[in-house]
């Protein structure tokens, strides 16, 4: 049975700090508005899709009591060049793939976007540290209060929450696209490479140096 006092009270900070955490720009963010951008609101969906179910994946296992998520030290660098050569490649795919004014649309790619959001997260240290440092003690304040059943309400909140976030922009990203005329659409594609190409780097310089 679900106490939904404390339930309830999960439920509400689960679903803000998602909303919260889906509004802070980072490579999630910046690879669901690509896709967006790129394909439209389809392919911008399946990115948060696909991010939402690695998000959440997490989130269950934290709140059922696995505890050995938290990454630091050479786990943590490890991550970082990782996650960074991840952003740095799908900047370079998105450039050669950008069509050039007037030309048709550029050929489906490898790693569809359901692949690519899912990765985003997966590879992103900065998820991995929010899931050490806010999801797992709000998940144990949760499982404290209401038992298991309320750390996984809360774990859904976090996730619904996010994933409404990442949806609202990919929504939003996609339907501008439709209003992009001549070669406007390949210099907002180009410049989110470049973005991406920075982001990647900047972490690929952290996972080195730290």
């Amino acid at each position: 049975m679900i106490d939904w006092g404390p339930a309830t009270t999960s439920l509400v900070a689960g679903v803000g700090i998602g909303v919260a955490l889906a509004g802070a720009p980072g490579p999630v963010q910046a690879v669901i508005l690509a896709e967006s951008i790129r394909g439209g609101v389809r392919a911008g969906l399946a990115a948060v899709a696909g991010a939402s179910l690695s998000f959440g994946t997490l989130l269950v296992a934290l709140a059922l009591g696995l505890s050995a998520l938290a990454v630091s030290g050479p786990a943590l660098r490890i991550l970082q060049v990782a996650g960074g050569a991840f952003l740095v490649w799908l900047a370079i795919d998105g450039l050669r793939s950008a069509p050039a004014a007037g030309s048709a649309d550029p050929p489906r790619r490898a790693l569809p976007p359901v692949a690519r959001g899912s990765l985003a997260v997966l590879l992103n240290p900065g998820a991995w540290l929010f899931l050490g440092a806010v999801a797992s003690p709000l998940l144990g304040a949760s499982a404290q209060a209401g038992g298991r059943p309320a750390a996984l309400v809360a774990a859904l909140a976090l996730m619904a929450g996010a994933a409404g976030g990442d949806a609202a922009l990919a929504v939003v990203a996609g339907l501008g696209l439709r209003r992009m005329r001549g070669g406007t659409g390949a210099i907002v594609q180009r410049a989110l490479a470049v973005v991406l190409a920075a982001l990647g780097t900047w972490l690929i310089v952290m996972g080195m140096v730290g």
